[in-house]
């Protein structure tokens, strides 16, 4: 990836995506992949603007050879509201794109072929990341509207089942156009890796926000509490660590070494070592 910074984003772009104009004149195909770049901009353009609208602060775009995708942080940090305008501006924004194009076409600014491209690769976009399954937007929607009431890591696991059932679905397109035409679809294949490749990254947004939330809620001990002791290995890994503590008690580790009893650490210790490095060991903390 190639990175550059405007403002507080950072903008990185995949090697790949500069081949694109070129793989585009080589096959004839300008127009249709200039409208497609148009598309994915008033798409990404518009995720953009809504987090700016709803304070979001946007760390990250990523451009790839099949489209973009905004990161502000911690997407499960953001409250239901402010994910669901973030993911519903996308779809919106594409919502827009097809209108104006088919305004534009009646008033005569655009030639009808033109307008019916613009029409169809928005409407393909849009209908494509409302699907609801992780990462797309109509993934991001849905964890907002679910979380609540199944929980974040049920939620989140339902959103990247149905992500895995989206690209069965686009590999069953990809293989299909193959039979009938003899053409193969990379861009279809490109989509459906990048969706079974997120599921990784989805579960670790979770984890890292399930161990920050606890970190932000400790608090400086003031009167008396009571005191849970627990016995680890050094070699323990800190987010299995980090189960045994509990929100009733502060939570004091004895650490082991060959089955001797080497140092003490606590619960802040271990939570600001996990949020560093999620491989950590115990170990590591003393």
């Amino acid at each position: 990836m190639m990175e550059l910074r405007i403002g507080h984003t950072r903008l990185s772009a995949h090697p790949f995506l500069l081949l694109l104009p070129l793989l585009g004149l080589h096959l004839g195909l300008g127009v249709e992949l200039t409208a497609t770049l148009i598309a994915l901009v008033v798409h990404e353009s518009a995720h953009l603007l809504a987090a700016r609208l709803a304070g979001v602060r946007v760390e990250r775009l990523r451009l790839m050879p099949f489209g973009g995708a905004i990161q502000p942080g911690n997407l499960y940090a953001l409250s239901p509201g402010q994910l669901l305008a973030v993911a519903a501006a996308g779809p919106a924004g594409n919502l827009l794109a097809l209108t104006v194009a088919a305004a534009l076409a009646q008033w005569g600014v655009l030639t009808p072929g033109i307008a019916l491209l613009h029409l169809r690769v928005n409407l393909a976009l849009m209908l494509f990341n409302l699907f609801p399954g992780l990462p797309l937007d109509g993934g991001r929607m849905l964890y907002a509207l679910t979380n609540k009431r199944l929980g974040r890591s049920r939620s989140v696991t339902l959103g990247i089942l149905l992500g895995r059932v989206a690209a069965a679905g686009l590999f069953t397109l990809v293989l299909r156009g193959i039979a009938e035409t003899g053409h193969w679809n990379v861009s279809l294949t490109a989509c459906a890796i990048f969706i079974l490749a997120s599921a990784p990254e989805e579960r670790r947004a979770l984890a890292d926000l399930n161990v920050a939330s606890p970190l932000n809620a400790l608090r400086d001990v003031g009167d008396p509490i009571d005191l849970k002791l627990c016995a680890v290995d050094e070699g323990c890994a800190v987010l299995r660590a980090l189960r045994r503590t509990s929100p009733d008690a502060a939570t004091l580790y004895a650490v082991y070494h060959e089955n001797r009893l080497a140092a003490f650490t606590d619960e802040r210790a271990l939570l600001e070592l996990a949020l560093n490095d999620r491989e950590a060991v115990v170990g590591s903390a003393v």
